[in-house]
């Protein structure tokens, strides 16, 4: 049936049949005189609903019925004239219910009630007056009730046979409880009823050879003088065996007892209490056993309820039963729990609880320390915290599937896990850190790493598919047009830089020292301050620098002049492309290279034939084409200079020394090599042994290759500039004398400032003592490299370059972690910094002061370094505020570097005239705008003056610079 909630007056009329079911639908009431219509009935059966009372008059006419089971409901209250119209003739159960007490006339004319069950209750008390009218009673089922007594002569009207109250609580019994009209009783059942003292006279009505089971704790035996009975005392461990029908069997399988059809007797089934160990659950309608853990159960035949679903009994706070001695039947088989467990409370379904931050590998066993830093033992086992990667691609599969079954096991606090999942007899793996911490968030039951969104692969470093890698981080690929933009802006970029310095060179002719001049000067000095300090920060990015540092590296990054980082990832656009980002960042630097000698080349050659073509002369073709090397060779050496650094260190990256090893499991069994600038590429790949062969090729002909070249060039151009010079002596000192003899008053001519930060700056008139060495200030390929130099010190930026490549050397092909890296590289920083303030090469006390701030800033740079990857390094408040302290030293000399870099620019553009050149482009653009705004007299007439005005500046027209001095002079005379 399905479910109903109550039954109303005569729903119920007679039946075709014999018998009337309704069980298991929730009836939650019945209502007087439902029954009415129904005369008689075999089996009547209300079990297992929801009913807490019967109504009087249930029954209205005179009605019989065979069984009346109203067993396994809610019932706290039976009305005594419940059954007054009608006849039991055979069994009534009112077992499995919550009824504190029995109705004294509840039987009131049931002489015909042969089986009464009225076990798992609640019943106090039984009194005599309730067993009056039960003549033909046979068989008493009492057990599992709280009974405290058994009056005498209790069963006195009665023929039972059988009777059955073990598991009570009885504080006495009367002196003759079971006396009979006839003598019936064969058999009592009173073990585990806490029986202590018993009269003499207790089992002198008892029938011919009839059978008593009493607890063993009685005080003294009762004497009595009949030899037929069977008394036999009884421990805990008895169970006595009870035959029922096939029907009661069922109802007794829900009652803590195990029932099967009985060998002896066809039509009877025997049920046996649950033994010791073991419990009832009406649930499955079995026995089953307490589990292994803080349980045992001493006693048999006991059952669960709503209220203890495990009806078991609890070992002692830091004990357990073992899986080996399960299931526990007494005290003594609870064992101390293992080391590392918590012994302060129960067991539970565990060999306790471990300790906080410890983990298990077996449900029953000992507890371990977490072993490794970024390893979360909460919940008994191994898991991630955010920061830390590992892998299960190692060894066979069934490795982690063993650990993934075994937490889903551990993690269950109930007795629902699986046995066969309890222990895990595998390897964890090992654990390493992220090298960007967010990237690895590792939700969930974290023995699977998550990576954030964007991010996947080894230690989460690689960016998805949609992502493109940038400054550390993976951001989303924008559309197509923003690639094409970014291309289009850069090469405009690179136009304008290009035109500015050509022009720049032109201007130089007639203007002196040029502002790209003293750019490239103190640019180079940032420039190369950047490069190792961005190489630095890449390097060690396992340090636990402070946010603001990381930032700062990560921009630094951008000023490496890594231009492939410029441009947002190919993947985003082809992806089905392969190559890892360092495989990029190769080629094209070498491409790079390679485009810039060849582009200068063809450049080159295209003037030569342009000018062989086109007709002109002998002097103005080699003029042009001295101009057009000139610039040629100051792009290639400028790009290549700028390059070079970023470029050697891809390089030494890709060397073997480059990899790292990775253990992959907890004993160091299996490993791999990985590549600790992307630790994608493995080590061991055909595609990684073919690039590192080209580095190493490569470090010989382009890292040390290129500073040789640089080497031989400068010296070269030094040794015919000292011969040029040696030659041009003697006519200089004759023309010197020649211009002495001419009447020239030179002491009225006003000295012109002299900066003692930048002398160079006032160098920007022309000499006219002296025409020809205005091409000495000419922005060449030499000047930009030792320019800014003491004429003895020209090799000076060959140094400087293999300062910036041994600095990031060791920090790039070897372990940061390695101390012996460390200190080789502070010395070596420590050797250049030494080295600059003893020699000063630089020819100004500016540019000397700038390098000297950088140099000092880079030693503080990797002493920091030094002491954060200490063994104690990031762990202790002490070094914290160590590295805090150096950290704001480190970006106060950064500062210091920008602004005096600044500062200088500044000035110089002021007094080269660059301000005023800008404020009369301004004033220009503001009289046309007037013009067109007012036509007015007054208006017309103020714009002509400020016109004249920007007519009449001070610069030297240049027809009148480039006459010989002597025709100025003859001027001046005629004009006087």
């Amino acid at each position: 049936m399905g479910a109903i909630l109550n039954v109303t007056c005569c729903e119920f009329r007679q039946p075709h049949g014999k018998d009337l079911w309704i069980r298991y639908n929730g009836l939650q009431l019945l209502k007087a005189h439902t029954f009415g219509r129904v005369d008689n009935l075999s089996w009547l059966e209300l079990q297992n609903n929801h009913l807490t009372t019967l109504p009087e008059g249930l029954f209205e006419a005179s009605t019989e019925i065979g069984k009346l089971i109203i067993a396994e409901n809610y019932l706290v209250f039976l009305p005594e004239n419940l059954l007054v119209n009608t006849t039991l003739t055979g069994v009534f159960d009112l077992s499995s219910n919550r009824l504190p007490s029995i109705p004294d006339g509840l039987f009131r004319n049931q002489t015909k009630l042969r089986k009464l069950y009225m076990q798992r209750n609640q019943i106090r008390v039984l009194n005599r007056a309730m067993f009056n009218d039960l003549h033909s009673l046979e068989e008493l089922f009492a057990f599992g009730n709280p009974l405290v007594e058994i009056q005498a002569g209790l069963f006195y009207n009665t023929q039972l046979i059988n009777i059955y109250m073990f598991q009570n609580n009885f504080s006495s019994i009367g002196e003759r409880p079971f006396a009979t009209v006839n003598n019936t009783i064969k058999q009592v059942s009173l073990y585990d009823s806490h029986l202590k003292n018993i009269s003499d006279a207790v089992w002198q009505d008892l029938g011919i050879n009839a059978y008593v089971a009493v607890d063993n704790t009685l005080q003294f035996a009762p004497a009595t003088n009949r030899t037929d009975l069977k008394i036999e005392q009884v421990g805990d461990g008895f169970a006595l065996p009870i035959l029922v029908s096939r029907t009661i069997a069922l109802f007794f399988n829900k009652s803590g007892f195990s029932c099967s059809k009985s060998v002896y007797k066809d039509d009877f089934w025997q049920c046996v209490p649950c033994a010791q160990g073991y419990y009832g659950d009406p649930w499955s309608n079995v026995c089953k056993a307490c589990p292994p853990g803080g349980y045992y159960q001493i006693k048999t035949g006991k059952v669960a309820d709503i209220s203890q679903p495990i009806k078991c009994q609890k070992c002692n706070n830091g004990t357990f039963v073992t899986p080996a001695a399960h299931p526990g039947i007494s005290p003594a088989d609870c064992t101390v729990c293992p080391t590392g467990t918590n012994k302060s409370l129960h067991a539970g379904f565990r060999a306790c609880s471990c300790l906080d931050n410890y983990y298990r590998k077996d449900r029953f066993g000992e507890c371990y320390p977490c072993p490794d830093e970024g390893l979360n033992c909460s919940e008994e086992y191994q898991h991630l915290l955010p920061g830390f990667w590992w892998t299960w691609d190692w060894g066979s599969n069934s490795n982690y599937e063993a650990y993934q079954h075994f937490v889903v096991n551990i993690r269950n606090r109930s007795d629902s896990y699986n046995s066969n999942t309890q222990q895990f007899r595998g390897v964890l793996p090992k654990v390493h850190p992220c090298p960007r911490k967010e990237s690895c968030l590792n939700e969930g039951d974290g023995i699977n790493v998550t990576c954030e969104v964007g991010y996947e692969g080894w230690l989460c470093s690689e960016c998805c598919k949609g992502f493109y890698a940038s400054f550390d981080s993976c951001n989303e690929c924008p559309q197509w047009w923003w690639f094409l933009l970014e291309i289009v802006l850069l090469l405009v970029v690179l136009a304008v830089v290009i035109g500015f310095i050509a022009w720049d060179v032109r201007r130089n002719r007639r203007e002196g020292r040029s502002a790209v001049d003293v750019i490239f000067a103190r640019g180079k000095i940032l420039l190369g301050f950047y490069q190792v300090m961005g190489e630095i920060f890449s390097a060690l990015d396992e340090i636990p620098w402070t946010n603001i540092l990381r930032k700062f590296g990560s921009f630094l990054k951008l000023l490496e002049m890594k231009i492939v980082l410029l441009v947002i990832s190919p993947r985003c656009y082809f992806p089905d492309f392969t190559y890892r980002n360092v495989y990029i960042e190769y080629l094209f630097g070498m491409s790079f290279v390679a485009f810039v000698v060849l582009a200068a080349l063809c450049v080159y050659w295209v003037s030569k034939c342009y000018l062989a073509v086109k007709k002109c002369t002998v002097e103005k073709r080699d003029k042009v084409l001295s101009t057009t090397r000139q610039i040629c060779n100051l792009f290639v050496v400028m790009l290549l200079f700028v390059s070079y650094p970023g470029l050697s260190g891809v390089i030494f990256t890709l060397l073997p020394p480059g990899c790292d090893q990775f253990y992959l499991d907890e004993n160091e069994t299996y490993s791999t090599t990985r590549l600790r600038s992307d630790y994608s590429i493995d080590c061991q790949d055909e595609q990684y042994v073919h690039f590192s062969h080209a580095a190493e090729a490569s470090s010989v002909c382009y890292v040390g290759g290129f500073l040789f070249l640089l080497l031989i060039l400068l010296w070269r151009s030094n040794i015919q500039d000292k011969r040029k010079k040696s030659q041009e002596q003697p006519s200089r000192e004759s023309s010197v004398d020649d211009l002495s003899n001419h009447s020239i008053n030179v002491t009225n001519v006003p000295m012109l400032p002299i900066n003692e930060d930048d002398s160079t700056l006032n160098q920007s008139g022309t000499n006219l003592l002296n025409p020809n060495q205005q091409s000495e200030n000419d922005i060449s390929w030499k000047s930009f490299l030792s320019g800014n130099y003491k004429a003895e010190f020209w090799y000076w930026e060959i140094v400087e370059l293999f300062r910036k490549v041994t600095q990031t050397l060791f920090v790039r092909i070897l372990s940061p972690a390695d101390p012996l890296t460390m200190f080789v590289t502070i010395v070596i920083s420590a050797g250049f910094l030494f080295l600059h303030a003893r020699v000063t090469p630089m020819k100004h006390a500016a540019d000397n002061r700038l390098q000297m701030c950088s140099l000092a800033a880079i030693f503080l740079s990797l002493l920091t370094a030094t002491v954060l990857l200490s063994p104690t390094g990031g762990g202790t408040t002490r070094t914290e505020v160590a590295a805090v302290i150096m950290d704001l030293l480190i970006l106060s000399i950064v500062v210091f570097v920008i602004v005096s870099l600044l500062w200088m620019l500044m000035k110089f553009l002021w007094r080269s005239g660059y301000c005023g050149g800008m404020a009369t482009c301004i004033r220009n653009v503001r009289w046309w705008c007037c013009r067109h705004e007012s036509l007015d007299r007054e208006g017309t007439g103020r714009l002509l003056v400020e016109n004249s005005m920007a007519d009449h500046s001070l610069d030297v027209d240049e027809e009148y610079v480039e006459r010989p001095y002597g025709d100025i002079i003859s001027e001046h005379q005629a004009v006087e």
